[in-house]
């Protein structure tokens, strides 16, 4: 018996054939993830059960939707009578942009997550404003979880676009950082004869692994 089999990927009647059941069955056992960065939200779609074929006909009915999705992942252990917990998410921009489009007509208890998740992905709320309405939904009830604190001034594209120009400036500064023989050579003896590692490398003489990299002549 194969893997498939054994997890009952075929089982009758475990097949989702509209948006109105995917959504209906996020809004009783789904939620929507945020995770903060330096500059923006990653925003992601979780879908959770204990019976793994139902996930699996999530992940079938998503993949001919053309949505992407990681695979079914554990969340617990199997403890006692304690049956185990799967997931499902979905993290790849376009695609969680896409089912949160498709989904979010059809829920009603998740649909205010959906939107505020929205809103920060089409650039109409900062990263802030998200945070302190996934804060608000907790505080009523609404979502479950905990309340974040956040400093994340910027919408999507522009804290994106924020982090490229950061990028690009270090980059710029560790091309023009000279330091004198001396220390160059050190550094490349550590590299050579530790075998000291980029980073620690950095955290040793205190110069940005840009600068490291360059010293050791290394893209």
């Amino acid at each position: 018996m194969d893997r498939r089999q054994q997890d009952g990927e075929h089982v009758q009647g475990s097949v989702y054939t509209s948006w109105e059941q995917v959504a209906g069955y996020f809004d009783g056992d789904g939620n929507v993830r945020v995770e903060a960065g330096i500059y923006v939200l990653r925003i992601g779609i979780r879908f959770a059960d204990t019976w793994r074929p139902q996930l699996v006909a999530v992940r079938n009915f998503l993949l001919k939707q053309g949505i992407k999705s990681a695979g079914i992942g554990t969340d617990s252990a199997r403890l006692g009578n304690r049956r185990t917990a799967y997931r499902l998410d979905v993290g790849e921009a376009d695609s969680v942009l896409g089912l949160v489009r498709e989904m979010i007509g059809y829920c009603v208890k998740k649909q205010e997550d959906l939107r505020i998740g929205l809103d920060y992905l089409e650039d109409r709320i900062t990263a802030d404003e998200a945070v302190r309405q996934f804060n608000e939904q907790v505080r009523i009830g609404r979502r479950r979880g905990t309340s974040h604190s956040v400093s994340i001034p910027y919408t999507k594209s522009l804290g994106h676009r924020t982090y490229e120009l950061t990028v690009a400036k270090r980059a710029s500064d560790a091309h023009f950082i000279r330091l004198d023989s001396e220390h160059e050579n050190r550094i490349r003896e550590d590299r050579e004869t530790l075998h000291l590692s980029i980073i620690k490398l950095s955290k040793k003489y205190g110069y940005s692994q840009s600068v490291i990299r360059r010293i050791l002549g290394r893209p």
